[in-house]
C-alpha cells in the first residue's frame, strides 16, 4: 500500500485556492497540477507500506494524534521548491501554532516505531502541494505564481482529526482513500 499521513483542508480555503490558480495557471509554463478537492497538509509520506503493518502503524497513530489538541490552522503564500532555483513544486504554505510541528515529529516517531521508517533529515515545512513542474520554472513563472499566491489564502480553518491516506497511482493522476481517521483531543487515551 502506498501510504501518507495528512491534514484535510476544508472547501471554503480550498475555494480561494481554485480561485486563485485558476486565475495565473494559463500564464504558468506547463505543469502537473493536484486535484484541488483532494488538497491536503501531507504530515509524513510513507510510500509502500506493507499491509500487514498498517494496525500497528494506525495504533501509533491514533495514540500521536490523541496528544494533539485541534489546531487552528490558515492557508499562507505560495512559494515554491527548491527555494531560490528553478521550481519544481510549486506549493501553498501553511500558518500554523508549533504544536504542528510536535504533531509531525509524533507522526514520524509513530511510523519510526511501527516501521521502522527512515525519516528524512530536512526540516519539516507546513505546505500542501499545488503543482509539479517536469520542466522548471524560471524567475519569471516563479514569480507570477507567488504573486497570484500572496497570502493569507481563505478563512482560517480547524484541524480536528489526521487520515492515514491509501494512494493509488493512475494516468489521470493520484486516487486517495482514508485508510483510518484520527480524532486530535489532546488528550492521552486510556490503555
Amino acid at each position: 500500500m502506498r501510504l501518507f499521513v495528512a491534514l484535510e483542508i476544508p472547501e471554503p480555503p480550498r475555494r480561494d485556492v481554485r480561485r486563485r490558480v485558476d486565475a495565473v495557471r494559463d500564464r504558468l509554463p506547463r505543469a502537473r497540477w493536484v486535484d484541488l478537492d483532494n488538497l491536503h497538509l501531507t504530515l509524513l509520506f510513507l510510500g509502500e507500506t506493507a499491509e500487514g503493518d498498517v494496525p500497528a502503524l494506525a495504533a501509533g497513530l491514533r495514540e500521536a494524534f490523541a496528544r494533539c489538541p485541534p489546531l487552528d490552522l490558515r492557508l499562507g503564500s505560495g512559494g515554491t521548491f527548491p527555494p531560490g532555483r528553478p521550481a519544481r513544486v510549486a506549493w501553498i504554505g501553511v500558518e500554523a501554532p508549533e504544536a504542528l510541528v510536535t504533531l509531525q515529529a509524533d507522526v514520524t516517531q509513530a511510523a519510526v516505531d511501527a516501521l521502522g521508517f527512515e525519516p528524512e533529515e530536512r526540516a519539516y515545512h507546513p505546505h500542501a502541494t499545488l503543482a509539479r513542474c517536469p520542466d522548471p520554472w524560471r524567475r519569471e513563472a516563479i514569480d507570477k505564481f507567488k504573486t497570484a499566491l500572496t497570502g493569507p489564502v481563505g478563512p482560517p480553518f480547524v484541524a480536528d482529526h489526521g487520515v492515514l491516506f491509501e494512494s493509488k497511482l493512475s494516468p489521470k493522476g493520484a486516487r486517495y482513500r482514508a485508510v483510518e481517521t484520527f480524532p486530535m483531543t489532546g488528550e492521552e487515551e486510556e490503555p
